[in-house]
């Protein structure tokens, strides 16, 4: 099997696997394609972790692939949302749509940080993508799209002196209009969504950043309340009305989500991904993983 912990896929390994196309890319740091030719790259026959913002926009044709063992089927119209930490994997890659067109944009962290984005501003939007990260462009928010790809590609072929600079400014504006995209999609879907104070929103951000950095060695609400200087009872209230699910909720789909991972997708005993997940025991580990989802490691393993 595959060790998705080494598995990262960054904007340069992505050009690799591009091997054709209108594209342009930046080092590390940024990468956009319009790919108009099937990939030949080996990283889409495994499970694979991105390590970098990416967009995969579906101009023409259909792709299958999964997203956190969530399984997508990508269509005409269709954007698919990446944020740091997914597993993705192509299903079938040798038995691509040979009509497929995928417009991707991707860019590092480093880089979206130097150009002045906070991400975390983003956090409980990045979280609702780890749910879902398949969003339905409207017919207006695709024209948008296009018009960002064909600029950044005037810019690369303008071959401007500040090259760099210039994309930054353009991938910034991008970057909002994702998050705009994705809050419009959601509220198109769910009118029902809990209504945040700002004081809420902030707290719920604080809690999910450090939930998404910790959920593996630290399973307690005390744990994260300490951090945020508020006592349990406190932060259980506030996450429960900002989000509408509790903090055991958040760690445990944060916990599962890491040990089907690395079930599915590595060598590691069972023991091993106990251990990893700083859970007491074996036993404890296989009652946790039993109780939300129905089966135990070794039957989901051997599925």
């Amino acid at each position: 099997m595959e060790n998705y912990s080494e598995t990262l896929i960054t904007p340069s390994k992505i050009k690799q696997m591009v091997p054709s196309g209108i594209s342009l890319g930046i080092g590390d740091d940024f990468f956009i394609s319009r790919l108009v030719e099937k990939p030949q790259y080996a990283y889409l026959r495994y499970p694979f972790r991105v390590d970098c913002y990416l967009a995969a926009y579906c101009v023409e044709g259909s792709v299958d692939c999964s997203v956190n063992l969530t399984d997508y089927h990508l269509t005409t119209g269709t954007l698919l949302l990446f944020t740091p930490g997914n597993i993705v994997r192509i299903t079938q890659p040798d038995e691509l749509d040979q009509n497929l067109r995928v417009t991707l944009i991707c860019a590092s962290t480093s880089f979206i940080t130097s150009i002045g984005i906070n991400p975390s501003k983003f956090l409980i939007e990045a979280v609702e993508v780890l749910k879902d990260p398949c969003i339905h462009l409207s017919a207006d928010e695709t024209e948008m799209l296009h018009k960002y790809v064909n600029l950044a590609l005037d810019i690369t072929k303008a071959n401007p002196q500040f090259v760099k600079e210039s994309i930054g400014g353009l991938v910034s504006s991008v970057f909002y209009q994702f998050a705009g995209f994705l809050a419009d999609s959601k509220r198109r879907q769910d009118m029902e969504a809990p209504v945040r104070t700002s004081r809420q929103r902030q707290m719920l951000e604080q809690f999910i950043k450090l939930a998404i950095n910790d959920h593996a060695k630290e399973h307690l609400v005390g744990y994260y309340a300490d951090k945020m200087c508020v006592t349990p009872k406190y932060l259980s209230k506030i996450v429960k009305e900002a989000s509408g699910r509790s903090v055991p909720d958040w760690l445990s789909e944060l916990l599962i989500l890491d040990a089907k991972n690395m079930l599915r997708h590595t060598d590691m005993t069972i023991k091993e991904i106990s251990a990893r997940l700083n859970f007491p025991s074996q036993s404890f580990f296989f009652r946790f993983f039993k109780n939300h989802t129905g089966q135990t490691p070794t039957q989901y393993r051997e599925e």
